[in-house]
């Protein structure tokens, strides 16, 4: 499968994207389980999002302008709280765009 992972550091709870079409002209990511989505939006960056483009969580350290999202740390927020993520690649040929499907 070509996509990318999230993992909470506070307890190791895993969240799963695979890839899935294009977004702005950007490869596009949902996840497994729900209509959420990690995609590159305009004039923004890299987040993950809701179908109508709520943000829910972005890069720590770094916008996000590349061309696949980058590795690392994320923060997300949902209601009144925060959580720490750390982006990993769920496949190795995710991590250039020539090798995602």
């Amino acid at each position: 499968m070509s996509g990318v992972k999230f993992v909470r550091r506070v307890d190791g709870l895993t969240y799963e994207f695979a890839r899935d079409g294009d977004a702005h002209g950007y490869p596009s990511y949902r996840r497994v389980d729900l209509d959420i989505w990690c995609r590159r939006l305009p004039g923004f960056g890299w987040v993950v999002c809701n179908a109508v483009g709520e943000v829910s969580s972005r890069p720590f350290d770094d916008a996000g302008q590349g061309e696949i999202p980058p590795e690392g740390v994320w923060v997300s927020r949902k209601g009144a709280r925060s959580y720490v993520y750390d982006l990993v690649r769920a496949d190795p040929r995710a991590s250039t765009v020539s090798g995602i499907r």
